[in-house]
């Protein structure tokens, strides 16, 4: 599997755990050890060296924008939406940087 393949899989799956901690947490889970934490992971395979506070936060903010449009009903298409949506941004700020 190629790196952006697998990045983006990742991403997808990052997304698709996201979606059900936070069900589960509005049933009144407490899901903190359930938490999938491959965000360090993911952001080295983009070939960030560096991961300032701010590149985590921006990540999550996309992680948290994509668990708010997806449901279990458009999953699919959302998890393949997002996924290519967030790890094309995430390849712009390593070129680029941040904007601001």
């Amino acid at each position: 599997m190629k790196t952006k393949h697998l990045v983006i899989h990742l991403i997808g799956e990052q997304i698709r755990n996201q979606v059900l901690i936070t069900s589960l947490e509005k049933l009144g889970f407490d899901c903190t050890t359930y938490t999938l934490n491959i965000s360090e992971e993911i952001l080295s395979l983009v070939g960030f060296s560096e991961k300032a506070d701010k590149l985590y936060q921006r990540y999550f903010d996309m992680i948290e924008a994509a668990v708010k449009e997806t449901s279990y009903h458009n999953m699919d298409e959302k998890l393949s939406e997002w996924s290519k949506l967030i790890f094309n941004k995430l390849q712009e700020i390593k070129r680029n940087g941040f904007s601001p």
